[in-house]
């Protein structure tokens, strides 16, 4: 059986709302064996008590939970670098369908060691609707992608059926369009057309083959795209079998002004409301975004024990402006984190997020309400883990939890003073950076030793991109990008 000791100057053991409610242990230390956590305490006193088969870290690191990114669709190689700038979020979806194909193998290996060089260990991975002839294999290089590069994974194929040039009916807008614009957008759009009944099957057989019971590094979730593009009857029957088999569903809602004010239109109330309505709402639910929420809609989701995933950085990129988290916060909803492939450098820096986040929710005023460090890095990882289906496994460094942390060198956080009485979680979330993280430990595995990934090679994938996306572009990405210019 395999053993470690994992030593630090400080080790986060679990994020709370504030200094008070955070567990840190000055020279700490963790105990586990065979990717479980035995035991975690003063270094001390693990030392005396396990003799392990290694030993990491030391009195210059800060060992902290595994960051767990909440929302993504798996973009290493980002969407501007894929030639789409920043634009409001509708705008610049319907300019993404004019992506250049990538391969999902190597693109999902480039995404996982962005990840892990940042401290990311889990992630909700939300994939979009590719054409169904590929997709089985789509899934297959993706899911191989973060497993081979050590990465835990609560995976989801998104469904949309409906609205998905305008918030509209498709026939109906297509109708108007010139015939050479109305061929084009139907053959796009048949190419992904899936039916529901199709849609579940897909997921059954997903399920079926990845996960593999407890302890595995695999959970498969449901996933309506968003309120406004699917039917009723598919929410309802994706509420029965997350009931059923006591898995999640992970959605998008309200992102965009436009999104909400589609609910006033169609339903007469906002989406949220169109969702309690139908009984939707509760504990395996969570929701990407959640810009555009009413005070009854934070309620509402409080009630239900619905979470809300923040992607700031992608809210403000694409003009969808700021989440009211600390109205949501007050309210108890669990509020988790993600980047949405579109962090603020453009490179899935969780830590960064996690800075970004606990600025941007300070009130202006003497007394006003203002996110903590702590908080922030609660959003990030035990908050985050709950809506993975890794709930109780990763997020937190206790006794019978999975052995996922991050090692970070305070050198440079520390260097050339700092003052004894500062709290670590504010030096990581002051001045920690992606390239301080040293060593990241999935399942008590090393996959990132210093800074660098050990399961794959990431001069070789990157060799390898560079030589995929140097070939010429082909005729039907070609045609796909003069009907999106045309519409």
């Amino acid at each position: 059986m395999a053993t470690s000791i994992v030593r630090g100057k400080y080790v986060i053991v679990r994020a709370g709302s504030d200094a008070g409610s955070t567990t840190v242990i000055a020279d700490g230390a963790v105990f586990q064996r065979d990717g479980v956590i035995e035991n975690v305490g003063a270094y001390s006193a693990i030392k005396a008590a396990h003799d392990a088969d290694q030993e990491l870290g030391g009195d210059g690191y800060l060992v902290f939970p595994g960051l767990v990114n909440c929302h993504h669709h798996g973009r290493g190689v980002s969407t501007f670098q894929m030639g789409t700038c920043d634009d409001s979020l509708e705008t610049w979806m319907l300019a993404g369908w004019g992506r250049r194909p990538y391969d999902h193998y190597l693109m999902t290996a480039y995404t996982a060691i962005q990840m892990l060089e940042s401290g990311t260990t889990t992630v909700m991975y939300n994939h979009p609707q590719t054409p169904v002839a590929g997709l089985q294999e789509d899934i297959a290089q993706i899911i191989r992608g973060f497993s081979d590069s050590g990465m835990r994974t609560a995976f989801s194929v998104y469904f949309r059926e409906r609205n998905r040039v305008v918030y509209a009916d498709d026939q109906e807008f297509i109708s108007g369009l010139p015939r050479d614009l109305s061929d084009g957008l139907n053959r796009y759009l048949a190419a992904i057309d899936m039916t529901i009944q199709e849609y579940f099957a897909m997921f059954q057989a997903v399920r079926d083959k990845y996960e593999t019971g407890p302890g595995g590094k695999v959970r498969v979730l449901l996933s309506p795209s968003n309120v406004q593009w699917v039917s009723d009857e598919f929410l309802q029957q994706t509420k029965e079998l997350a009931t059923q088999l006591h898995t999640g569903i992970h959605m998008h809602l309200v992102e965009s002004f436009y999104q909400k004010e589609y609910g006033n239109r169609h339903w007469g109330k906002t989406p949220v409301a169109h969702l309690n309505d139908l009984g939707f709402l509760g504990p395996e639910l969570s929701c990407a975004h959640g810009v555009w929420l009413t005070r009854q809609d934070i309620d509402l989701l409080a009630q239900s024990q619905t979470t809300v995933c923040h992607n700031a950085s992608s809210n403000l990129r694409l003009k969808n402006g700021i989440a009211p988290v600390n109205d949501m916060l007050a309210a108890g909803i669990n509020v988790a984190m993600g980047t949405d492939s579109t962090a603020l450098n453009d490179d899935d820096d969780m830590i960064q997020e996690m800075r970004l986040v606990s600025k941007l929710h300070r009130q202006p005023g003497v007394g006003q309400p203002g996110l903590t460090s702590q908080g922030s890095l609660a959003m990030a990882t035990a908050n985050a883990a709950r809506p993975t289906c890794f709930h109780q496994e990763v997020g937190v460094l206790e006794k019978g939890y999975r052995a996922d942390m991050v090692l970070l060198d305070l050198k440079s956080i520390e260097e050339p003073y700092f003052d004894p009485d500062l709290d670590p979680v504010d030096a990581l979330l002051y001045r920690g950076k992606a390239g301080q993280v040293d060593t990241v430990i999935v399942d008590g595995e090393v996959v990132l030793k210093g800074g660098k990934p050990t399961k794959v090679n990431k001069d070789e994938i990157v060799r390898e991109l560079k030589a995929r996306f140097s070939a010429p572009l082909d005729p039907q990405t070609r045609e796909t990008r003069a009907m999106v210019s045309g519409l």
